[in-house]
């Protein structure tokens, strides 16, 4: 019986603090988004900025992606504003160009 115990309220504090730590990326990502979407009207723009900021949130410290990361900052820092998708997808070229994967 002890050991049921036990079990149920492990389970229930691995529930809350995997919540805890959800809420916490969801808010990060709201933050970089709110941060870059600002005044940007490409659809095209705000898709990827909204992309870049949940890469950037699920791997902030992944040593195995961080060749990529700079892509996805330039993405984020350079997108921001952008008015058109030819705009858009010009600084997606750029930002590829400047940082292969």
């Amino acid at each position: 019986m002890y050991v049921l115990a036990s079990a149920v309220v492990a389970g229930t504090f691995c529930s809350f603090s995997g919540s805890a730590v959800a809420q916490t990326d969801m808010e990060r990502q709201a933050q970089c988004e709110l941060s870059a979407i600002r005044d940007t009207r490409s659809a095209l723009a705000v898709q990827y900025i909204r992309s870049a900021c949940n890469w950037l949130v699920v791997n902030r410290d992944s040593l195995l992606n961080a060749s990529s990361k700079g892509y996805y900052i330039c993405l984020v820092q350079q997108l921001s504003g952008a008015q058109s998708n030819e705009a858009a997808a010009a600084i997606l070229s750029a930002c590829r160009a400047s940082n292969p994967l």
